[in-house]
Parts: structure tokens; sequence; C-alpha cells
């Protein structure tokens, strides 16, 4: 499988038909957005394809064997003759080493496979977990990949006295883009705005600090990192 990577914006496949050859075009234009902290590397059928950095999106060509004479859209139904292709994509997180159980789909001629890349949270203890890929098929009339920004405001340190208190944070997302709230800490709690799609406001709240030092916790917030400082009860 060779691998061409691009920076450019995504451009459609073309499949060559040729009578009694079944020869196809091979190239299928894929997609990555990073929503994860830090950089990954992305792999399709466990080839790397090239890394993404965090926040980021950069469009790949793979050239895959083709199946030949297959009938289906882009969404894999039966539609008519087409070359269609298949891909598992996996990404690493170039930090920890950690990999993803990847996401598979059909690439298919004149439609862009986007591949995003986000953060897993587990429901249970509500932390962030491994990262996820998702893949979804992107019309070859899009002339770009959506890329999925986020940002948190008013800041992404808040500060809290001993007797802890309630927190905003307003999620601001490109249209479209789902994200999700969870606390890494005991002592903090989402109270609503657990996940979202697009702008939304995550609350959260926190607990009295009885330890006799100040402490520090966070929540990751739409792949983001919010710091929360909270000062030690005062002394008698």
């Amino acid at each position: 499988m060779r691998i061409r990577p691009s920076l450019l914006a995504v451009a459609p496949a073309i499949a060559v038909l040729v009578a009694g050859c079944h020869l196809f075009r091979k190239d299928f234009d894929v997609a990555v957005g990073n929503r994860t902290l830090g950089p990954v590397t992305v792999f399709a059928n466990g080839q790397q394809i090239g890394e993404v950095g965090s926040s980021q999106t950069a469009t790949f060509t793979v050239d895959l064997s083709v199946t030949g004479k297959t009938t289906a859209d882009a969404a894999g139904n039966p539609i008519g003759s087409t070359a269609i292709a298949q891909a598992t994509f996996t990404a690493r997180d170039n930090a920890t080493g950690t990999l993803s159980a990847g996401a598979a789909t059909t690439l298919i001629h004149n439609v862009t496979a986007y591949v995003d890349v986000a953060p897993c949270v587990l429901l249970s203890g509500g932390s962030t977990g491994p990262i996820c890929v998702s893949v979804a098929n992107t019309s070859s009339g899009s002339s770009q990949a959506p890329a999925c920004n986020f940002l948190l405001s008013p800041n992404t340190t808040q500060s809290f006295d001993s007797a802890g208190g309630t927190g905003t944070v307003s999620v601001q997302a490109s249209s479209g883009c789902s994200w999700a709230a969870a606390s890494n800490v005991a002592f903090i709690s989402v109270t609503s705005g657990t996940s979202g799609t697009g702008n939304g406001t995550v609350v959260f709240q926190v607990q009295p600090n009885l330890t006799g030092q100040a402490r520090t916790g966070s929540l990751t917030i739409a792949g983001q990192t919010l710091t929360v400082n909270q000062a030690a009860i005062a002394a008698l």
C-alpha cells in the first residue's frame, strides 16, 4: 500500500473503467481531523499514512487495491458499477503510544473518507480514556473536509476558595462538531453539559476543601484541559 501525504484540500478520485480489463484508479483521498491534546500517527490497514497535530486537519492520498467492479454508493449501498476499497483506520497517540481500536470503512471513488480522531470518555468513573477513531464519508462535492476546532472561555484555569462552588465554561465549537466533558478528580463533578454538538456550556461543582492543603484538579472538555485550583481552609 503506497501512501502519499498532502496538506491540500480534498480532491475527488476518479475511477477509470476499461471494458473487459476492470482497471480502476487506486487513489483515495483521506482527510484526518485530530481533536486530541497531542499529535497522533494515523494508519490505514496497519500502514502509517502520516501524522496530524493536535486540533489540526490534514489530507492524505492513500493508494489501495480496489475490489473491482462493485455496486455501491457513498454509504456502501448497492446502486451501480464503481470502484471500492476496504480500509481500517487506527491512530496512535505519539506521547503515550496508545493505539486506538480502529474503525473500518469502504473507500469509494469520488467520495472522501473523513477520519475523526477524538478522545474517548469512559462512562464509568468519568475519566478520559484512550483515543477513538470514527469514519464518515464526505461527498466529493465538498472542497474541504470539515475541521473541528474548540475553544474554552473565559480561560483554561479557574480558582476557588476552600468553600468550593460552581464553575461555568463556555465551549465554542465548529458547527456539527461533537465534544464531551468529564472530571479527572473526585472533588470536581460535571453537573450539566457532559456532552454537546457545536457551541455549549459546561457547569461543574467543586466540593469544599477539608484537607488542610491547597489542591489542584482538572476537567477534560472538548479534548482540552481545564485546570481548577482550590485554596486550603484558613487556619483558625
